[in-house]
């Protein structure tokens, strides 16, 4: 049986299909107006538009995860932000500015959700409401502007950017090697700083050698890493590779997997450490040799997970995180992949992978916990009740932000810091451990669904 997620991209498939024709007319309308609103401006040197793609707007619904922010197709065809752009291009980064000031001079007349429409084609809305220019993933900024084409019986969403030439290029760069690649990279950190300099470069030409002075001096620290850490890198990209390509190969799209690919490594090392006579490095060869056993094989990646067997869970803590995962496992692309790709290594049931994941998330969450006991030097009692109120805390957040993202990094990231505050703290009563716990295990808002961005 296929997976909803992808009954769901069939579906908004289609209706993008169905608007095809009056999305050609939408996007002809939009260069018009701002070809001849901007038509005596010298500074601007180019306007571009174009219609998303099949292929483009199939990797946008799985990578913004749609089909769980957007549960009916016809509201996620909706909040599709971009099924139109339009690039106004200018000369200087300066120009930017000015050419953004100039275009929002028409758009006075206040409509709702923070849009304006404009005076000379009152169709047209932009969103004025959002502080410009936006701060990007990548850091940097750019004037990019939602806005909304009203024909009167449907309204399509398009996204305005002004860039200049500078920032075109560097768009074009950061798009293609960085949001689009997702072949692993062990030392990613550093080449996406090595190409972050070249956008500082066409400003301050003394960045790149910084970045080089401050690269060199992380390498003689990398020396001190352990030798589990540097094969558990290596066997996440392993990994990564693998099954980018087995996806690739059943979806026709790549997907960054790399969260995942940490992930399994992870729960297949503290699976492997159950053999306390092997080794990291026998470890780290007896998984090789299982990836290069089902390199062959399918992921299936369509397909429905069906539990054989009920997963099993020992406490309160492991069967609220079972209960959480059964709703999203099908739904949620990332958790199904990851499932997945264990299963498909360690030829276990479903049942048995999801008890002894649910096994490793617990461990993970109590190691630094078990050494704050151990340093308070706490008593059964108060560890129980710390426990409870500690894991409990976890569990609520996690059921709002139910991604693999969230429970193993965000917040395991998070928790781990919190214990550590406690413990270099005087706090010993259980009242001001819990205080300080719940005073500082907090999240702001935070996007679950740009795994994939």
């Amino acid at each position: 049986m296929k997976l909803e997620l992808f009954n769901y991209i069939d579906d908004v498939l289609d209706l993008f299909d169905y608007h095809k024709i009056e999305l050609a007319g939408v996007n002809k309308e939009l260069k018009k107006y701002f070809s001849d609103l901007l038509a005596d401006d010298d500074r601007l040197t180019n306007i571009t538009t174009r219609i998303k793609t099949q292929e483009s707007l199939r990797e946008k619904l799985i990578r913004r995860n749609f089909f769980m922010r957007f549960p009916d197709p016809v509201r996620g065809f909706k909040y599709i932000q971009d099924l139109v752009g339009i690039r106004v291009e200018c000369r200087f980064i300066k120009d930017e500015e000015a050419l953004y000031k100039k275009i929002i001079e028409d758009f006075t007349i206040k409509a709702d959700r923070g849009y304006y429409k404009s005076n000379i084609n009152k169709k047209i809305r932009l969103k004025l409401d959002d502080p410009q220019p936006q701060t990007l993933a990548n850091g940097f900024t750019m004037f990019k502007l939602d806005g909304e084409y009203d024909t009167g019986s449907f309204i399509y969403c398009f996204e305005l950017q002004i860039k200049s030439f500078v920032n075109v290029f560097w768009g074009e760069i950061d798009h293609k090697l960085l949001y689009k690649n997702y072949n692993y990279i062990i030392t990613e950190g550093f080449f996406r700083e090595i190409l972050n300099s070249i956008n500082d470069n066409l400003k301050m030409i003394d960045k790149q050698l910084m970045i080089l002075y401050d690269h060199v001096k992380k390498q003689d620290a990398s020396e001190i890493i352990s030798a589990e850490i540097q094969l558990k890198k290596l066997l996440s990209k392993i990994l990564h590779d693998v099954f980018t390509r087995k996806i690739h190969d059943e979806l026709g799209l790549f997907i960054n997997i790399k969260t995942i690919t940490d992930v399994v490594v992870d729960f297949l090392f503290m699976k492997s450490s159950k053999n306390k006579d092997l080794s990291y490095g026998e470890n780290f060869i007896n998984l090789i040799n299982k990836i290069n056993s089902v390199s062959g094989s399918g992921l299936n990646v369509e397909e429905y997970i069906v539990f054989e067997n009920k997963p099993k869970y020992y406490d309160s803590f492991s069967k609220d995180i079972t209960k959480i995962l059964e709703k999203v496992i099908n739904n949620d692309l990332d958790w199904n992949i990851l499932i997945k790709i264990i299963k498909l290594i360690t030829q276990e049931s479903y049942g048995e992978i999801f008890t002894e994941f649910i096994i490793f998330v617990r461990c993970e969450y109590m190691m630094c916990l078990s050494k704050l006991f151990e340093s308070k030097n706490i008593s059964k009692d108060d560890q129980d009740e710390i426990k409870n109120i500690f894991l409990s805390s976890v569990i609520d957040e996690f059921r709002e932000m139910p991604s693999i993202d969230f429970l193993l990094k965000i917040s395991l990231n998070k928790f781990n810091s919190v214990i550590c505050e406690i413990e270099k703290s005087d706090a010993t009563s259980l009242e001001k451990i819990i205080k300080i716990f719940k005073d500082n295990y907090t999240f702001w808002t935070i996007n679950i669904f740009s795994t994939h961005v």
